[in-house]
């Protein structure tokens, strides 16, 4: 535990580069072009015409699928009747110790919050919600993975029908656990109260004093939260999977960092 401990404290200072690492897809949807879809905003909502059907043209990257539209630069899942499913070309996610880590843009239609399925062959689907609608600017999200293998796939599906999302620039990597480049080892202190819910059950994590430059780390040494909260504050992470993180901060220009558990 305590290893874990001081790797995350220099995580906190470090420059945040991977040392080790592993591309397996990375997909922009520019390839998408067929129809009138100039835009991702309802000004210019996509035909009708789904990138897999005979007619359609899916890019390489993403062979499979079903429901999915062009739309000004992004991929629309689902309609109001269908659900969207779009599966990536066979890859090897056994790389770096089978640390698998997706990034990938997203907002949906019109309903708030919304939410999206990531799924990855024989480990268990994660659902990530989100809030950002067509009419705004998609939100940037991470979800990780233990476990991949070789001979594997990566799917977005929309969960229901009424939940319609649009999808940009996805990422999908193996990362090293721990390879950071380092440039400055300086150990975070815990101070009490920094973190008041080390257990987190509500999505919210409270702070028990004024805490500049808030950092949430997942267990890839990845910052999946940033922040500022006063005393008694709190910063939402519905978004983030249950497991462990690291949180970071300034407190009277004190570096401190607090383990947490989100249930």
């Amino acid at each position: 535990m305590k290893k874990l401990y001081s790797f995350f404290a220099t995580v906190a200072v470090a420059s945040g580069i991977y040392a080790q690492q592993t591309i397996a897809l990375s997909e922009d949807f520019a390839a998408y072009t067929l129809g009138g879809n100039t835009a991702s905003t309802g000004a210019n909502a996509p035909d009708s015409k789904d990138v897999y059907s005979a007619s359609g043209t899916p890019v390489a990257n993403f062979s499979t699928g079903a429901k999915v539209y062009s739309a000004g630069g992004m991929a629309k899942l689902g309609t109001g009747s269908a659900i969207g499913t779009m599966t990536s070309k066979t890859l090897d996610l056994s790389t770096d110790g089978g640390n698998v880590v997706i990034t990938f843009d997203v907002k949906g239609w019109t309903a708030t919050p919304s939410t999206i399925i990531v799924k990855v062959t024989n480990l268990a689907d994660q659902t990530v919600s989100y809030s950002a609608v067509m009419s705004g600017t998609a939100e940037s999200k991470t979800v990780t993975f233990t476990g991949g293998q070789a001979n594997s796939t990566v799917t977005f599906e929309t969960p229901t029908t009424s939940l319609r999302a649009y999808l940009d620039n996805i990422v999908i990597k193996t990362v090293a656990n721990g390879s950071l480049a380092v440039t400055e080892i300086n150990k975070g202190k815990s101070i009490a109260n920094f973190v008041k819910n080390t257990f987190v059950k509500n999505n919210e994590i409270t702070f028990g004093a004024d805490v500049k430059d808030v950092k949430v780390f997942n267990m890839f040494g990845q910052i999946v939260k940033e922040a500022s909260v006063k005393q008694n504050g709190t910063v939402n992470v519905a978004e983030l999977t249950k497991g462990n993180y690291i949180v970071t901060g300034t407190v009277n220009n004190q570096a401190v960092s607090q383990k947490i558990l989100k249930d």
